[in-house]
């Protein structure tokens, strides 16, 4: 009776492996042992096949905590979710008491457990409950065939499931293998050697510079200049903002090259690049550059390819990415410097790219149509707002930014002229826009426009101190001492730590 148990072992390990395309964990042919997985309705399933006489409940129960143990051991295999254990024993007979009770006994685990005993008695029943739980068809076996051929077919089914075996695993590495690290190499040296001209001839980190040589500036945008979207990914904020950038587009351009190819690859960095810079363009009124967008565009294509190959991907990658994703939101949320927008931009989009071009030797019209209309028409509906200004009325704090870095380079005209132009068009940073003006008239020997923006300063933002301690100067200037030193007094109350305030306080008060 061996040869018939041991043949229709090895068939129902056929029928899943070949027919039903359940994956081989574990084979062991000595042993009559075989471990499978199988994903269905988004969870794992774990499969363990035995074949093996077992004659009492408490031998049962005994290997069925085992089977606990060998998957605690190997939990690192099964990221993705709860884990749904099937553990199939196929004998001649069932054990001589009461078994059905041991899955109660077991003691507590995070895995859901399925026990099906295949005995002569009920191998078809057991066999159309277990299939029925993957929504499979309990076809009939054909015709029985002698005790010899049973025995002849054994070693060809073992063959035939370690082939099918041994072509999946094959499958998969190709799926890491499809292209070569190329346009990654190429883009690391383009944002380097720019990054290293910028220096050569200017700060990085001033916002003049930046603006100058191509960053994201929201109302250059406003005024025509969409370029701006496609060279910002290429320019960064000093050094440190260059290394990290380049060192996550290292890992992640070389890793999403290999799986996408070279073409896939380069389309996928620019549409999730412009997503983001169109996204940030809506949201983020700050002056803005880096590759941020585009890398966390490979981000998205990375977890496209976990939606397709979700075992691979949690095998693999798939936790250490989301929790580098959401390591990253949680510090985005957390920094105010951080441009959300562009980051969140960059992950959808990449995901909507990953999906227009979708993985190699893989088509889905309807699905590609479908992210090509969903890219152009974000695309637009971003753009759209970003122009209206309905995530940031009127003026932008890239304005206040630039003007700033005007003044601290002396070119006091230009603060006027901007600053003026800005207030023009209305919103929230008037205050803030009229303080820089008031610098800029002061330098420029215009003290009394200066005093008229600083008094219109001090109604719209009365906790603003330096222009009370600005307002305080002007008025000690003119003579007007009463005013000088209210003006002083307030400065040091919101601002007790400037020592400079201080001074000035103390002064105008014992005059």
């Amino acid at each position: 009776m061996f040869v018939e148990q041991s043949y229709y072992f090895w068939k129902f390990v056929y029928e899943l492996v070949v027919v039903h395309e359940f994956q081989v964990l574990h084979l062991h042919t000595k042993d009559q042992e075989v471990w499978l997985e199988k994903e269905h309705q988004w969870k794992t399933n774990v499969v363990r096949i035995k074949q093996k006489q077992v004659n009492w409940s408490n031998e049962l129960k005994r290997e069925l905590f085992m089977v606990q143990q060998q998957l605690k051991k190997n939990r690192k295999l099964f990221r993705g979710g709860r884990v749904t254990v099937h553990t199939i024993y196929i004998s001649e007979h069932q054990p001589v008491d009461e078994w059905e009770h041991v899955l109660d006994e077991l003691p507590e685990n995070s895995s859901q457990f399925n026990l099906y005993y295949m005995s002569d008695d009920t191998k078809q029943e057991e066999r159309e409950r277990f299939l029925h739980h993957f929504d499979l068809d309990a076809t009939e076996f054909e015709q029985e065939p002698s005790q010899d051929e049973k025995e002849a077919m054994i070693p060809y089914l073992q063959q035939q499931i370690a082939g099918s075996h041994y072509k999946r695993r094959k499958e998969a590495e190709s799926l890491f293998q499809f292209g070569k690290p190329l346009i990654t190499y190429v883009l690391l040296a383009i944002n380097i050697l720019f990054f290293v001209y910028m220096e050569w001839k200017a700060d990085s980190t001033a916002v003049e510079t930046l603006i100058e040589f191509g960053a994201k500036y929201n109302p250059a945008i406003i005024e025509g200049e969409w370029w701006r979207i496609v060279s910002s990914m290429f320019i960064h904020i000093g050094l440190l903002h260059l290394l990290m950038n380049m060192l996550a587009l290292y890992y992640l351009g070389t890793a999403v090259e290999r799986i996408y190819g070279t073409m896939r690859f380069t389309l996928i960095y620019f549409l999730a690049g412009v997503f983001g810079g169109v996204a940030s363009f809506m949201l983020n009124p700050f002056v803005a550059a880096g590759a941020s967008g585009a890398i966390f565009g490979l981000f998205g294509a990375l977890l496209f390819f976990g939606v397709h190959h979700k075992q691979l991907f949690f095998r693999t990658m798939g936790w250490n990415l989301l929790f580098v994703i959401g390591l990253n939101i949680v510090f985005g949320i957390t920094v105010p410097q951080v441009d959300n927008g562009a980051h969140m931009g960059g992950l959808v989009g990449g995901f909507i790219a990953s999906a227009l071009v979708n993985l190699p030797r893989k088509k889905a019209p309807f699905i590609q149509s479908l992210a090509l209309f969903g890219y152009v028409g974000a695309i637009a509906a971003m753009g759209i707002l970003g122009v209206q200004g309905y995530f940031n009325e009127g003026q932008t704090i890239s304005q206040v930014q630039e003007s700033q870095q005007l003044n601290q380079d002396g070119e006091y005209d230009k603060v006027v002229a901007l600053t003026t132009e800005a207030m023009e068009q209305g919103g929230n940073y008037e205050a803030p826009l009229k303080f820089n003006r008031s610098y800029a008239y002061i330098q420029l020997g215009e003290e009394e426009k200066a005093k008229e923006d600083l008094i219109e300063v001090v109604e719209l933002a009365p906790d603003m101190a330096e222009a009370h301690y600005n307002l305080a100067i002007l008025y000690d200037q003119e003579g007007n001492k009463e005013k000088a030193a209210e003006h002083a007094r307030t400065a040091a109350e919101l601002n007790p730590d400037n020592q400079q305030f201080k001074n000035l306080s103390d002064e105008l008060s014992s005059s």
